[in-house]
């Protein structure tokens, strides 16, 4: 759809993976938590990837110790989404970061949103499907488990080991 993504990710595995479905360019951020002078290497590991202009749109699905390093990165008039806690900590984001960046925090919840437009819901899958019947998206399912094991599909995804979708099927 046109942009530049930057993948960021706890490992190099995981960033190569990105790269090769896709993404223009990658960095591993390593795992938290971080001190001060460890959120400002952050960031500026996070700047020298998006470059001078910044991150038009930063999508967080992991919060805790990166997202403040992550906002700082952002464009001015940028979007921050936040879209999940993956890290376990809910951030607490310095909200002049905000009004310095002329920027947006957008919360991203997903279920609220298709029980209060199931129209616009059902119109968007139907993007996403025709996305897909024409080759322009392919999910990437790294395991699948019988439902049997659904238990440890779910421990996989806990441990953070998950390296794309993992899928639960039934008989």
């Amino acid at each position: 759809m046109g942009a530049r993504v930057i993948a960021a990710a706890s490992s190099q595995e995981k960033v190569d993976l990105c790269l090769k479905h896709g993404a223009d360019a990658g960095l591993v951020y390593g795992r938290g938590p971080f001190d001060r002078e460890g959120q400002k290497r952050l960031s500026e590991q996070f700047k020298q990837a998006c470059g001078p202009h910044g991150a038009d749109v930063i999508y967080d699905a992991v919060g805790g110790d990166y997202a403040e390093p992550a906002l700082r990165s952002i464009a001015w008039e940028g979007k921050y989404l936040v879209v999940g806690f993956a890290a376990g900590e809910i951030p607490k984001i310095p909200l002049n970061l905000a009004l310095l960046k002329g920027c947006d925090i957008v919360g991203v919840f997903w279920g609220g949103w298709v029980a209060k437009n199931p129209k616009l819901h059902a119109a968007s899958v139907a993007e996403l499907l025709d996305l897909y019947a024409k080759g322009k998206i392919r999910p990437y399912v790294s395991e699948r488990f019988p439902l049997a094991q659904g238990a440890d599909a779910i421990r996989r995804l806990a441990s953070r080991q998950a390296m794309g979708k993992v899928v639960v099927t039934m008989d």
